[in-house]
């Protein structure tokens, strides 16, 4: 029992833990310490402050020159803060005065206009309350202990809990290490045994007598060391071993492949121990990691703080723990990894043996002689941490004072950011959890790993936009907490603002309107080309269809018409014409009447065709007829001709034959 105590109490004074230059205090001469009411501990290191960050301390930049200096030497004063509202504080040593905005967690300059309006400090500089340096502590939001040293850093004490006890010589250590033999009783009653390394039967209690199995299933002889069996449904129990699993049929004396020994072989084959669940899952616990099997599915369980599983148990409460290579950790219902802070040394547990004892105590047997014996209630954490704290921002690598509530405007190229933040939990931080997000760019949450009371978000290259950077911490038992919000605002470069975008739509509208018009132009050039080109092309028809008509005797419409429809009205018109040709009286509006046009529409289309009028047309294709009368039938005298096409004299046939022709009608004969 002595022994016990005095182990029991070596382990509450190893609680207490001390921070030093390694933890990023500037000296170990602490002066100040003062607890802000974020919950951050700032610390005063003989004039060079730093501020807690939840796993160690972050020098706060000052320029000792703006400071206020004392014009006496502050002997009686010594140090000493005033709170001026709930952002602004005062800070006073021997030599200076110092202004803390609690806002932008910095130093301010304004000093000087500020004391006045606060005239006991120009006075009488014991006007800020006094804090001289003694060994007296400041506590913390959590109930634990800060004491300054001049020469050791600062010595902190956690709030006093119930620990967990390291026993020797103590009878629970024997029924722990009994738990490591493999001894499983049947349904049946008999007991399976190990005798040897891989030598396994079955005991007969009620006749004293072991019934090998190797003989009958030579395959055990391929294992190397029979480590263990874990009863399953009947009549099956899992055999583990050094080098593989297999599972075995107690009633047909049969093996069977264990179906997850694939997945964990890529892993290690090397199986310590094994532990079957209220709700059937196995827990698999092996030289490189723990494994959960249920069904067909196994899956490897994350987010221990060392893999090699030494022995596996379950609490009253159904919950899994495990010892390790070095320490516990609880599995389910989340996994936390217990150390010294908890009573839980460090040190490589013995394979196998752990046990839960009739009074709901768990015993974890060390590889030497002690054992780590407690409650799981003791290791409970049964309080929530506080919303998480932005401890430090970086922008592009480096550091950026940034007021949460305020938030933080960044150009274009500073969009490389670090969030650190933490809860503040300096009394047992390993056994928080945290989860981050930055809203405008993802939904989900990100579970940050194992972290020691400080948590760490990188986003490089944020795209310009507006941002919330959103952060929760939990206990190991306990709900998310409200979130830490930080807004953020990258802002676009100039070449893409919205008076830029507007002017890039103003010169895409201006280009299209150029291009349309240019577009346009050309086009309407290349029309009037066109349509200049078909004007030229048609009075070159009209010329040659006007020569085809005065100079041959033979009218064909084909020649004549420059388009079907002109060809079809000259066919017509040469149609009525022929059928009245020896009528001296067949006129222009018989003509019309015939073709079914009215004597103007008529006029007009012969006028655009051939430059004549419908009289002059009609007179033209008698003569033309009489020129091939005269050529083809020598016969017919010049007034038969005339006769024959509608001339009334032949005077009047000779006048105007000679006007179309240059000769008379018998001349032209002669020819």
């Amino acid at each position: 029992m002595a022994i016990s105590m005095v182990l029991c109490w070596a382990t509450m004074d190893a609680q207490k833990r001390q921070w030093g230059v390694l933890d990023g205090l500037p000296t170990g001469e602490v002066r100040q310490i003062i607890a802000l009411p974020n919950h951050q501990m700032l610390v005063n290191c003989e004039g060079v402050f730093c501020i807690s960050n939840g796993a160690g301390f972050t020098v706060v930049p000052c320029d000792r020159r703006k400071t206020y200096m004392l014009e006496h030497y502050a002997d009686s004063a010594g140090y000493g803060h005033q709170w001026q509202g709930d952002s602004l504080l005062w800070l006073r040593d021997f030599y200076r005065i110092y202004l803390f905005d609690m806002r932008s967690r910095s130093f301010r300059y304004d000093i000087e206009g500020r004391l006045r309006s606060l005239g006991a400090f120009m006075d009488d500089p014991s006007g800020i309350a006094e804090l001289k340096f003694s060994p007296e502590t400041v506590c913390d939001w959590q109930g634990g202990t800060w004491t300054g040293t001049l020469g050791n850093g600062i010595i902190y004490t956690p709030p006093q809990r119930q620990m967990a006890e390291i026993l020797e010589d103590n009878p629970l250590i024997g029924i722990a290490r009994g738990a490591a033999a493999l001894n499983v009783r049947l349904g049946d009653g008999r007991l399976l045994q190990k005798r040897g390394l891989n030598r396994i039967g079955y005991f007969l209690p009620d006749v004293n007598r072991f019934d090998p199995l190797n003989e009958r299933l030579p395959q055990l002889n391929g294992y190397r060391n029979i480590v263990g069996a874990c009863a399953l449904d009947e009549p099956w129990v899992l055999l583990y071993t050094q080098n593989g699993a297999c599972l075995l049929d107690t009633k047909a004396d049969t093996l069977a492949a264990f179906k997850p020994v694939e997945f964990i072989g890529e892993y290690s084959d090397k199986y310590n121990c094994i532990l079957r669940d209220t709700k059937g899952n196995l827990w698999v616990g092996t030289q490189n990691g723990l494994f959960k099997s249920h069904m067909e599915e196994t899956e490897r369980v994350t987010g221990l703080a060392n893999n090699c599983i030494r022995s596996l148990v379950m609490d009253a409460q159904g919950n899994i723990w495990a010892g390790t290579a070095c320490g516990i950790s609880r599995i389910t219902p989340t996994v936390v990894n217990y150390g010294e802070n908890d009573g839980i040394p460090a040190v490589s547990m013995m394979d196998r043996a752990a046990c839960l004892t009739d009074d709901g105590r768990l015993v974890f047997v060390h590889h030497s002689s002690a054992a780590t014996v407690f409650r799981p209630e003791w290791l409970r954490d049964d309080a929530n941490p506080q919303a998480p704290v932005l401890t430090l921002l970086q922008v592009n690598g480096h550091d950026e004072i940034c007021a949460q509530d305020v938030g933080l405007t960044l150009p274009y190229n500073k969009n490389y950011l670090t969030f650190q933040f933490s809860s503040l939990d300096y009394a047992y931080p390993s056994h928080t959890r945290y989860r981050y997000r930055l809203c405008g760019l993802e939904d989900e949450w990100h579970v940050v790993g194992e972290t020691i009371g400080l948590a760490e978000a990188d986003y490089k290259a944020l795209p310009p936009g507006e941002y919330i950077f959103e952060a929760q911490a939990a206990s190991a038992d306990g709900e998310w907490s409200e979130s830490l919000s930080v807004q953020l605002s990258v802002r676009p470069p100039f070449w893409l603002t919205w008076w830029a975008k507007t002017l890039y739509a103003l010169l895409l509208c201006a280009f299209v309107v150029f291009s349309l018009t240019l577009y346009l132009k050309k086009k309407k050039a290349a029309l009037v080309r066109e349509n200049d080109n078909r004007v030229n092309e048609l009075f070159e028809m009209r010329e040659d269809a006007r020569h085809q008509f005065a100079d041959n005797t033979n009218i064909d419409p084909k020649k004549i018409g420059v388009n079907p429809e002109e060809e079809a009205l000259v066919a017509k018109l040469l149609k009525a014409i022929e059928a009245h040709i020896s009528d001296e009286d067949y006129c222009v509006d018989q003509l019309a009447t015939d073709v079914a046009l009215s004597r103007t529409n008529l006029y007009g289309k012969l006028r655009n065709m051939l430059g004549i009028s419908p009289a002059d047309f009609i007179r033209n294709v008698r003569l033309k007829r009489a020129a091939q009368l005269l050529a083809d039938n020598p016969s017919l005298s010049i007034n038969e001709v005339s006769v024959r096409v509608g001339f009334s004299t032949p005077r009047n046939f000779s006048s105007q034959f000679k006007k179309m022709f240059g000769v008379l009608p018998s001349e032209y004969r002669g020819i």
